[in-house]
This record gives C-alpha cells, sequence and structure tokens, in this order.
C-alpha cells in the first residue's frame, strides 16, 4: 500500500518520485511486490482545513486503512509524508527520504559561497508539523534513501535507524532522442538556432547557484558569448513537458552548478537525452554523473575553459546539433533504469519485513 498526501502532479519532484514508484509497482517491476492501493487526498482550500485534514484526518485514514487492508507494507513515498506513519502498525511502513533539508537545517560550502538549506526560521506552524515528521521517521521500520549522501545524512540524524539506498528512476524512454524525440522549432521564441543552446534547469533558490552560472557567463571570451543562447528553464523560463524534453535533446549542454541535492532530477535526465552536463563536483552528484562531466564548483576558469572547447566542437560541425552522447545515455540506462530502481525497492521491501518480524 502507497501514501503520500496531497495528489502532487506529476510535474514536481515528489509527485514524480510517487509516479515512479507506482508505475514500477503497477507494470510488475518491482519483483514479487504489487499495488494493492494508494492513500491520497485532493488539496485543500482553507488554511484551517489543510492543518486539520494534514494533522488529523490523513493521518487517522491511513491508519485504519493500513489496519483493514490485506497489503503486507505500507510505503510513505517522502519524507514531508512521514507523520502518516501510524503510531503501531500491523504491517511494516517504510518512509523514502528525499533529503532532510528541513528536518535538519543547515548551512553548506557551495563552492564560492555558504548556502543556507531549509527553513532555518520556521513559524509556531510549521514547527509542530516538523516535530511530526521527525516523530514518524523515528516510528518507521525502514527509511528508504535516494542517494548515498542522503543516507549519510539519515543514518547520523536518527542512528540506529535501518535504512536501504533506493536511487530514482528515470523514464530512459520518455527522455530519448531515439525513441521520444521532439522538434527544436517547439522551443519558439525561446530559442535562436543560429546559436548554441545551453541550459539550466532549477529555480533560483540560492543552492542551485544561477550566479554562479551568470559569472560563467559573463566571462566567455566576446567570440563566444556571442554565439550562446542560454535558456534558464523553472527560474527564468516556465516550459510545458514537451519543450523540456526537447530543451535536453537539443542543447549543446546543461549546467548544474547546484551545491546540493537530495537526487538532482536534471543531470540524470539530460544525460537520458544524450544531453553532455556540466556540474558540480560535489555530493549526491558525483554519485550519478560521470567524472568526466565533474568540475571544480569554485573555478570560474574550469567551467568557462570548458564551455569555450565545447564551443569549438559545436562551431567545426557548423553549428549543427550535436549528436546524442550515446555513453552518457548507456550510463543512466545502466544505473537509473526502471528494471534497476524496481530490483533495488524489492530488496528494501524485504528489508521493511524483516526488522518488523524481529522488533
Amino acid at each position: 500500500m502507497l501514501a503520500r498526501g496531497a495528489a502532487l502532479p506529476e510535474s514536481s519532484g515528489l509527485g514524480r518520485a510517487h509516479f515512479s514508484v507506482e508505475s514500477l509497482l503497477q507494470k510488475a517491476l518491482v519483483p514479487n511486490w504489487s499495488k494493492v492501493a494508494t492513500i491520497e487526498h485532493d488539496e485543500t482550500s482553507s488554511s484551517f482545513d489543510r492543518i486539520l485534514t494534514r494533522w488529523r484526518r490523513h493521518p487517522q485514514r491511513v491508519a485504519d486503512e493500513a489496519e483493514r487492508s490485506p497489503a503486507d507494507l505500507l510505503h510513505i513515498t517522502d519524507q514531508e509524508q512521514a507523520h502518516l506513519v501510524p503510531r503501531s502498525s500491523k504491517i511494516p511502513v517504510a518512509v523514502t527520504v528525499h533529503d532532510l533539508f528541513h528536518i535538519r537545517p543547515r548551512n553548506i560550502g557551495g563552492g564560492d559561497v555558504i548556502v543556507p538549506v531549509g527553513d532555518h526560521s520556521p513559524g509556531l506552524i510549521r514547527k509542530r508539523d516538523l516535530s511530526r515528521l521527525r516523530s514518524g521517521l523515528n516510528r518507521a521500520d525502514l527509511l528508504i534513501c535516494i542517494s548515498e549522501s542522503t543516507q549519510m545524512d539519515v543514518m547520523a540524524t536518527f542512528p540506529g535507524k535501518p535504512t536501504a539506498l533506493v536511487r530514482h528512476q528515470v523514464d530512459i524512454d520518455y527522455w530519448s532522442p531515439e525513441k521520444n524525440p521532439k522538434p527544436r522549432e517547439i522551443l519558439g521564441d525561446l530559442d535562436d538556432e543560429s546559436k548554441m543552446l545551453v541550459i539550466t534547469v532549477g529555480s533560483d533558490e540560492p543552492r542551485k547557484r544561477l550566479n554562479f552560472v551568470r559569472a560563467v557567463i559573463d566571462a566567455l571570451p566576446d567570440e563566444v558569448s556571442k554565439d550562446v543562447n542560454v535558456i534558464h528553464i523553472g527560474s527564468e523560463e516556465k516550459v510545458s513537458d514537451e519543450q523540456l524534453v526537447a530543451a535536453f535533446q537539443h542543447a549543446e549542454v546543461l549546467l548544474f552548478p547546484s551545491a546540493s541535492e537530495g537526487f538532482g532530477y536534471p543531470p540524470a535526465e539530460a544525460m537520458a537525452a544524450g544531453c553532455p552536463v556540466m556540474a558540480s563536483d560535489l555530493t549526491a552528484h558525483n554519485e550519478i554523473i560521470p567524472s568526466r562531466c565533474l568540475l571544480n564548483p569554485t573555478s570560474i576558469v574550469d567551467w568557462v575553459d570548458e564551455l569555450v572547447r565545447i564551443h569549438s566542437e559545436w562551431r567545426k560541425a557548423g553549428g549543427v546539433p550535436r549528436h546524442p552522447d550515446e555513453e552518457l545515455m548507456s550510463h543512466v540506462n545502466a544505473l537509473l533504469s526502471p528494471n534497476s530502481h524496481g530490483k533495488s525497492l524489492a530488496e528494501a521491501y524485504d528489508q521493511a519485513i524483516e526488522h518488523h518480524s524481529a522488533s
């Protein structure tokens, strides 16, 4: 049985992660496991109703349905819903932890800046909410972590709590320029086909370090910068799902200087589309991104030099679109395919069963 709070859309990060688990179970890609039901609720309008639903109604519903269900396990698909872990449960409960940024706010070294992660000054209601989340994570039988970095954070914050590493999957076929090709034209006015397309994907929050990208672009030689069109997707420009696929399939490179990620979907999705990546050589990124794509997070010179090299290759090719990077596509397929995700998830579920039986 799967459980979450509001039915978030698949376009959101947590919504995408939930749907990927649901899809694996429905497609029988989690060996020996299938889905009985998903417990979720619609978005509510008033603040009072949201709190009442979050703190009372929905947790009670999850507890009641878990008690009556024939399911062998309850999986809560993100840590922001950890308060849903029943106070007593006849079946084991696993919670996926994407990150502990809000559970344990901190300042981290983001290369050239100190980046605040999480809410350092939550209001009274959020403080109570976070307390409920911590208690729920402590009650769970198993905490499923989506990266080694997150797993280490969880082990330090909840010592002795069983954990399992289950990296997210990437829908290889969806991003593939061969199986789901999208024309560059659908980028419309955002694009200039006479220029080399460079993209960033993500919000403009400090840990994404888009100011570093802007500094890199400003430092490019004039003969290169006049040939470059940068689209900041998600921060400055909103795009459709199809446009995002097209951007990954046609960009010469994705710039991803982020200081901290629980997992980091954009570089994984870019690689699945055959798009080269330039990313900070920092924790979480370097778990899934090949070393040839990782750069010193503080060196503007290194980033400029690599962009100049990519531009030189683009000019040598006559300014025509690059060929998909088959090596990156194969790398993602081996590490983050649905089959790999399903196998790891089955092992985590089995681990939760063993721990619950022993406790």
